[in-house]
């Protein structure tokens, strides 16, 4: 693989569960390889500009597609549209599924993107992460870690 590796936590961490994608880059950052970047975004509409240029991007966020909360799931998105539900019902105003299949109409995806990401439960603003949610933090971590290093 040549090029920029990229891990990217998308959420807002006053919002419930929503905290979790960011959570987990940082807890990722110290598991990963020197020349891999960690950011933080509030906002997947951001992420198409952001993710210009990478080689391997992973995604971390809350996910809603019906399961268990604190369930984590690794979707490989550069292989299709991300099962149906997942990313729906996000706080944010285009959702991470969205914006992957807008990214995938324009060409703009990364050649190898990766979503980590953790069933959510709630997203009320000023609450904490619940406790299962916070709970799949660092066995989400650690698969993105996985998911580097095999890259």
């Amino acid at each position: 693989m040549t090029g920029p590796v990229l891990v990217i936590g998308v959420g807002q961490r006053d919002r419930g569960d929503d905290a979790v994608g960011p959570a987990i880059a940082q807890r990722a950052a110290g598991l990963l390889p020197a020349g891999v970047t960690v950011l933080e975004r509030a906002e997947p509409a951001a992420l198409i500009d952001t993710w210009a240029g990478a080689a391997l991007v992973v995604v971390t966020d809350a996910v809603r597609s019906g399961g268990q909360p604190g369930t984590v799931h690794i979707l490989h998105a550069c292989h299709g549209p991300l099962p149906l539900g997942t990313g729906a019902g996000s706080t944010h105003g285009l959702g991470l599924a969205e914006v992957i299949e807008l990214g995938r109409a324009l060409g703009r995806l990364p050649p190898d993107l990766v979503v980590v990401g953790v069933e959510a439960g709630q997203f009320r603003l000023g609450e904490p992460m619940s406790p299962a949610v916070a709970s799949s933090v660092e066995l989400a971590a650690r698969a993105v870690a996985e998911v580097v290093s095999t890259g």
